[in-house]
């Protein structure tokens, strides 16, 4: 049976859907009602089933409805989509037939949560902001009754934000929580849990004067030092006080460290010229890892490019030469995302790029790559931290192209002999998730006529916004490449960048951009 995910900021909620027919919008009598967008319409949209199939319909909403990043007034619904009305993003999803399932279903509904939280924390660069946000997020990830945010400096705790779920202020928080537990996080790293704290923690005085049932305190942590702890705790048996829920706020923390340090960073750099000039040299280091020239491939056009958003990126591209074929040379192209931004981002980055070149330079296919590249990553990644990538090989006597995906943004065709454009579904599971991704990898073959042109790209590009908010979305990049797909590659780039940069008007740029085209001559 599906389910909605529904994620605004801070929140999330789920929506069973047992009927139909599911109506969408601001008003009270939609059977979703989105409260507090002053993008979502009064009846914004209708999810609707038919002979087992599920569809998305907009009912003239002012903003409009988009799936996965295109503008949609009707279209089929497949598990995963992501739906954005105005500020709010509906994940659809499926809840499983069996307990199994479910379980797999949920895991799923929390990466995906996380995901859209970790665009949330990535947008906010106001340290004071931010951690306001990670606490209401903390709060309503594990439905705690209570949570605090601590800080460490020079070994002493700071309180820094203290709230109930009714985002009510906690006040003198340090005379209202157990210390010791926090102190013992700090101290080992590791996470406390427990739904009998009367019991499980009664060396402590302060847990059995507070009345607590559960307690939930993790390390936020940045590298390898512990920065402050999320502490929750709750009077009642509700909430996800068990291992799957420590493991989705660990996973929480350790993203919301990441974004911590980042704005930290950023405060210190307004007040520091030398931490500038450090990112500016770490910028300079990342860029010089990137190919310097598109490859001269026989019978094929072969361009790519980055512009990152700040001075360290987490996007990725990369030509690799692998062993010959047939005596005739073997390309592998390379693009990736990874989570979060800066240089914990860059770090990963160039981690992921070792991996890969090391694997390409045996030869093999791009899915067996990626699954062994993802086997290596996942054994130094901190939960929480993951990466999209498509690999591609090319043979260019032929002009066919072997693509693998992990998770990343769909492909897109231009057909040189009827300017249409194809969409392909690469899918994957990111790396960086689970151990073993084989079961999730699939490859697609490609073949490319004369005049046609595969274009990858990150998701930068397609949700890179005006000052109203306003993506530019799937639709506009496809409807671009039907228009320019004619152009060579480098050519076409420069035009997708002039694009995304009218439609900016001005507007800051969240996240990195990347494309490569790729043309049969």
């Amino acid at each position: 049976m599906p389910r909605l995910i529904v994620i605004r900021g801070a929140h999330h909620r789920f929506h069973e859907l047992t009927g139909s027919r599911t109506r969408i919008g601001a008003h009270p009598d939609n059977d979703v009602v989105v409260e507090g967008d002053p993008d979502v319409s009064r009846w914004h949209c209708t999810i609707a089933e038919s002979k087992g199939e599920w569809s998305i319909r907009d009912k003239g909403s002012r903003t409009g409805t988009y799936l996965n990043g295109a503008h949609v007034t009707e279209a089929h619904l497949s598990y995963g989509d992501r739906l954005q009305l105005g500020q709010t993003v509906v994940m659809f999803v499926s809840t499983g037939r069996s307990q199994r399932d479910e379980k797999t279903a949920h895991r799923l509904g929390n990466l995906l949560i996380l995901q859209e939280v970790s665009k949330e924390l990535n947008r906010e660069t106001d340290l004071d902001q931010l951690l306001e946000l990670i606490m209401d997020t903390a709060i309503h990830l594990i439905r705690a009754e209570r949570g605090f945010l601590i800080l460490v400096r020079e070994e002493q705790l700071e309180f820094k934000v203290a709230r109930n779920i009714d985002y009510g202020a906690v006040r003198s928080p340090e005379f209202k929580i157990s210390n010791g537990v926090i102190r013992n996080v700090v101290k080992t790293g590791e996470p406390v849990l427990t739904s009998n704290a009367q019991f499980d923690l009664r060396d402590m005085k302060s847990i059995a004067a507070l009345d607590v049932r559960s307690v939930l305190c993790v390390p936020l942590r940045a590298r390898t030092r512990v920065i402050g702890t999320l502490y929750l705790d709750s009077q009642s048996s509700e909430g996800q006080f068990d291992a799957e829920g420590r493991d989705l706020l660990v996973a929480f923390a350790d993203q919301a460290a990441i974004a911590l340090e980042n704005a930290r960073l950023l405060r210190e750099a307004k007040e520091k010229e030398s931490i500038l000039s450090e990112l500016r040299i770490a910028s300079r280091i990342q860029l010089a890892l990137l190919p310097r020239k598109d490859p001269d491939v026989p019978g094929l056009e072969v361009s790519g490019r980055m512009q990152t958003a700040q001075q360290v990126g987490g996007d990725y591209f990369d030509y690799v030469w692998g062993p010959a074929v047939r005596e005739l040379p073997n390309l592998y192209v390379a693009i990736g995302d990874v989570s979060g931004k800066g240089v914990p981002a860059g770090l990963v980055m160039v981690m992921a790029r070792s991996i890969l070149r090391s694997l390409v330079g045996r030869g093999g296919h791009p899915r067996d790559i990626l699954r062994e590249c993802n086997a290596i990553l996942k054994q130094d990644l901190k939960p929480g931290m993951f990466m999209s990538m498509l690999l591609a090989t090319l043979e260019a006597q032929t002009g066919r192209v072997l693509l693998s995906g992990c998770g990343h943004e769909r492909p897109l065709v231009y057909r040189a002999a009827d300017r249409r454009v194809e969409r392909l579904d690469v899918g994957g599971l990111i790396l960086g998730v689970v151990a073993d991704i084989g079961p999730h990898l699939d490859e697609r073959l490609v073949a490319l006529e004369p005049g046609d042109q595969l274009l990858l790209y990150t998701d930068g590009v397609t949700e890179a916004t005006d000052p109203e908010q306003r993506q530019f979305g799937l639709e506009a990049l496809s409807e671009l490449l039907a228009l320019r797909g004619h152009l060579p590659p480098a050519d076409l780039i420069a035009a997708i960048l002039r694009a995304l940069e009218g439609h900016a008007r001005e507007a800051e740029q969240h996240d990195d951009i990347t494309l490569i085209a790729i043309r049969r001559r």
